[in-house]
């Protein structure tokens, strides 16, 4: 659950200078947003996905939906029958520092769909969850539906949003980046996984780019190792971690060793442009 856009992405070998003009080494669009992503991902590696987001109309709502459904995601749409428009997201990658910087349109006022119940029609409730936050106050009441079925609902908090201190008591898994910082607490990761812990979350994640992710598993606390590798491009790694950690986890149930594995693809993403380039750097 959570945002789709059009990404545009330029590689560069460096962020150009103001009031220049450049060409790009290379240039690629496709879908994205963390949930996009994610499900991408989770069926790349051989899942089966379905994503809750907004995608409406608009110039660039056709060949997202087109590219979703061509991978087998199905997609139930808070904005279908309404006037909003996929947003398309601009993104520069500089080559030489494997960094980017993502210029987003404005934020739509249109209202979307609020979700009250898992629909029988989009098939057996999920037994795993994913959120990003993003389309939070349309899909809570759902995911506390779902969460009283019993399905386990992780978060991707990329950063604190309005409504996740609710959710948080809704999670049993959260993978969050060291950017996400609880308000009136320090910004640490020891300080975001205490608060976790006491909201009742059994397994934690703080991943801190090419450094180690802290990880806290029902009281027991561990580092994973990020292997060091030439990236060429960052956008998209942690969705992507997001999206085989769940494709791992929902197979083994074992929060550990599906983080190791989801680490080992985020890293290979990094490889090449896109969130793909891990099927282009074969794994060891």
């Amino acid at each position: 659950m959570g945002r789709a856009t059009l990404d545009v992405a330029y590689s560069l070998d460096q962020f150009p200078l103001e009031d220049t003009k450049v060409f790009a080494r290379a240039f690629r669009f496709a879908p994205g947003g963390p949930a996009t992503n994610a499900a991408i991902t989770h069926t790349l590696l051989g899942g089966n996905a379905a994503l809750m987001t907004a995608i409406g109309a608009g110039p660039w709502a056709p060949p997202v939906r087109e590219e979703l459904t061509k991978l087998g995601i199905a997609q139930i749409d808070l904005a279908a029958r309404s006037s909003y428009e996929l947003p398309m997201t601009t993104v520069l990658v500089s080559e030489s520092g494997a960094t980017r910087t993502a210029v987003n349109p404005p934020r739509s006022d249109v209202p979307l769909k609020t979700i009250e119940a898992w629909d029988p029609a989009w098939g057996d409730v999920p037994r795993l969850i994913l959120t990003d936050g993003f389309h939070l106050s349309e899909t809570l009441p759902l995911l506390r539906a779902c969460r009283a079925r019993g399905a386990q609902i992780c978060i991707d908090g990329g950063s604190w949003k309005p409504g996740t201190e609710e959710l948080a008591r809704l999670l049993s898994v959260a993978i969050c980046s060291e950017r996400f910082q609880v308000p009136g607490c320090a910004a640490d990761p020891q300080s975001s996984i205490d608060w976790l812990v006491q909201q009742g979350v059994r397994h934690i994640a703080i991943t801190r780019g090419a450094k180690p992710i802290v990880g806290w598993d029902q009281g027991r606390q561990f580092e994973i190792e990020i292997a060091k590798i030439d990236a060429v491009d960052t956008l998209g790694a942690g969705d992507v971690l997001h999206g085989a950690f769940c494709f791992h986890f929902a197979k083994n149930g074992q929060f550990e060793p599906a983080l190791r594995s989801a680490a080992e693809v985020a890293t290979r993403s990094c490889c090449r442009l896109g969130i793909r380039g891990w099927l282009d750097c074969p794994f060891e």
